[in-house]
C-alpha cells in the first residue's frame, strides 16, 4: 500500500491514479486518509473489513441487505430483529413521524 499527502497528489495526480489500478494507495488528509478505489461502475458500494465481520456476526437467519434500507448500510438495518421492532413501533402508533408543529407543541413546557 501507498501513502501520499495532499500535496504528491496534486502534483502527480495521473501517476497515482494509474498506481491505484495496481495497488492500495490512500492519500493522507490531516488525521484522516482518502483510499483511491478504481471500478468500472460508479455505483459499486465499497465496505471495509470491520464492517463486513459485524455483519458477519449477525446470525446468518437474520441478516438482510442494509443498503436496501439505508443509502449508508447502516448495519442497524442488517438484522431483521431490528427492522421487526421498528415494524411493531410503527403499528402501534409509537414510531410515527411527527410534523414540525406537533414536535413544537410537545417541546413547550
Amino acid at each position: 500500500m501507498k501513502i501520499v499527502t495532499t500535496r504528491e497528489i496534486r502534483s502527480e495526480t495521473k501517476t497515482y491514479f494509474e498506481l491505484a489500478e495496481k495497488e492500495r494507495v490512500s492519500v493522507k488528509r490531516g488525521k484522516k486518509y482518502v483510499n483511491l478505489i478504481v471500478s468500472n461502475d460508479p455505483g459499486k458500494r465499497y465496505v471495509d473489513e470491520d464492517w463486513i465481520t459485524e455483519f458477519m456476526a449477525i446470525p446468518a437467519e437474520y441478516r438482510v441487505n442494509p443498503f436496501e434500507v439505508s443509502p449508508s448500510g447502516d448495519l442497524f438495518y442488517a438484522d431483521k430483529r431490528n427492522l421487526e421492532q421498528i415494524d411493531r413501533a410503527m403499528a402501534s402508533g409509537k414510531g410515527r413521524v411527527h410534523t414540525m408543529e406537533e414536535i413544537s407543541k410537545m417541546l413547550e413546557i
